[in-house]
């Protein structure tokens, strides 16, 4: 099992180089990158991202730059 905080330390690590990068290759790659570690504190087993009965998600980084992102 993942430790939690490494995950979304690293998924905030790769949006902040993704947001910094000045090619558009290299910003592609590190939004791949932080989209595997989203994936990754998904699968989680802690709730964290987990889907609420009421459809929505406890905390989507979504309006702060993170999954949803279009490249």
């Amino acid at each position: 099992m993942d430790d939690m905080n490494y995950l979304l330390q690293r998924e905030q690590e790769e949006l902040l180089h993704a947001q910094n990068a000045l090619c558009p290759a290299e910003r592609r790659t590190h939004y791949g990158l932080a989209e595997r570690f989203a994936r990754r504190v998904r699968q989680h087993p802690l709730p964290y991202r987990s889907v609420r009965q009421d459809g929505f998600i406890a905390f989507n980084p979504h309006p702060f730059g993170g999954e949803g992102k279009q490249i």
